[in-house]
């Protein structure tokens, strides 16, 4: 039976905590790694825009210029016109292409090397049971970030509904 170990990130701190545990056990399990970020593209409440631009976008620089390649790195450009439509969620597809990249770096320090990354968009638990029942991992391991609204502390977060609805053992790390 091949052993995996799926770790939901979306790059805040708790989920960072979450890849390093989950890291961890993947090692100790010689088990493979799904990292899974779901994208921000659709409404986005007060709380998550404040996240997005403490978190991921401070000190980063969108740029009209063709010339500067796209780097999803704060600090460093992202190149495409600021009037475009689709710049924003360009945008949040650039933070989740390096959040990805910042845990599969994470996992891969951690001596996993089989590491897959899965950059999705829609409902965040949709999306990740949707992986689960694709990949079926023995393990699954989310952060909890703290920081939802009060709707979403009556109707639950994404880590505790995982939990709710996955065969498989989970993990919510604080």
């Amino acid at each position: 039976m091949s052993r995996k170990v799926l770790i939901a990130t979306d790059g805040s701190p708790h989920a960072q905590k979450a890849v390093k545990i989950g890291s961890e056990l993947a090692k100790g399990r010689y088990a493979e790694v799904h990292l899974v970020h779901v994208m921000l593209s659709g409404e986005l409440d007060d709380d998550l825009q404040r996240m997005i631009t403490v978190e991921h976008l401070d000190g980063l620089r969108i740029v009209d210029d063709p010339t500067i390649p796209p780097v999803a790195a704060p600090g460093f450009p992202i190149a495409f016109p600021i009037t475009d439509p689709g710049a924003s969620y360009r945008a949040i597809e650039a933070i989740g292409t390096d959040i990805l990249k910042r845990a599969k770096y994470a996992v891969n320090a951690h001596g996993v090397d089989r590491v897959s990354t899965h950059l999705l968009d829609g409902n965040p638990v949709e999306e990740i049971m949707k992986v689960i029942e694709r990949e079926h991992p023995d393990l699954v391991v989310c952060g909890a970030r703290g920081l939802s609204s009060l709707s979403q502390l009556v109707l639950g977060s994404v880590s505790t509904k995982i939990a709710q609805r996955c065969s498989a053992t989970c993990i919510t790390v604080h």
